[in-house]
């Protein structure tokens, strides 16, 4: 299977998952994990903690890992020379290797989010290599001391900014 196949499953068992009670939780947990390891071949530990809804598995590429919930921190480590909004929840947070990929969600305008993020990463040093703004959303990518940086901006339908951004850290 796919490691996007794989990670499609993986999200979509954990947020099954989530809406489960301890004892219900924790049985649902077993079987979900048991699932995705008969159908992936991949060691696959789900957890749901605080709010946060965790699915890592073991993979013949490495450790995979993706949160989701209300209460996903940004992952530790976490370039400090990445712009944000202001004002943002993360919702989603996937690493596996130098890959990062973090969702953001933002009141704030995706349009001044997109200026933002130019100026912000332009002040900090990431050279632009791409812009792309049309009616249904816009992209920035970036790249710096051998890292990239793509950031996709969109409106959802509550009227808030969707912010994705997929970093890959220097080999």
């Amino acid at each position: 299977m796919s490691s996007h196949r794989t990670l499609l499953s993986a999200a979509l068992l954990a947020l099954l998952v989530s809406g489960c009670g301890n004892s219900e939780e924790a049985a649902s947990e077993a079987l979900a994990e048991q699932a995705l390891e008969a159908s992936t071949g991949a060691e696959v530990d789900i957890e749901n903690e605080d709010g946060v809804h965790r699915v890592t598995a073991q993979t013949e590429q490495g450790e995979l890992v993706h949160s989701s919930g209300e209460n996903v921190p940004l992952p530790d480590g976490f370039p400090t020379d990445i712009t944000l909004p202001g004002d943002y929840q993360v919702m989603s947070v996937m690493t596996m290797g130098p890959a990062t990929s973090v969702v953001l969600r933002s009141p704030e305008p995706a349009s001044e989010i997109f200026s933002q993020m130019r100026s912000g990463q332009s002040g900090a040093g990431w050279k632009e290599t791409m812009s792309m703004q049309g009616a249904d959303g816009s992209m920035l990518g970036f790249e710096k001391d051998g890292r990239s940086l793509l950031v996709n901006l969109r409106d959802d339908l509550d009227g808030q900014s969707v912010v994705s951004l997929s970093l890959q850290a220097a080999n």
